[in-house]
């Protein structure tokens, strides 16, 4: 598989919905400007970011009382795993 230049590798954190989540969205652009809530359902969260900030992103999330569940390297898995849990 051939990772392109411009986009480079994405990451998908799972996590769990909360108040404070909503808030975090401002810090975490600090941290990494692609870094994005995808995707909201049932109790979990989906965040997008780029790989070589996914340490410091998950750091800053459990900091803040939101807890991580799992990451994957596609949307379509962490679908998956949503859907399974």
């Amino acid at each position: 598989m051939v990772v392109k230049d411009k986009v480079g590798r994405r990451r998908y954190i799972i996590v769990n919905n909360s108040e404070s989540l909503k808030n975090l969205s401002m810090e975490l652009k600090k941290i990494d400007s692609f870094s994005k809530i995808i995707k909201q359902t049932g109790g979990y969260s989906i965040v997008r970011c780029h790989h070589r900030y996914r340490d410091k992103i998950i750091a800053v999330l459990k900091e803040n009382g939101v807890e991580t569940c799992r990451t994957t390297g596609t949307i379509r898995k962490a679908l998956r795993i949503i859907r399974s849990i």
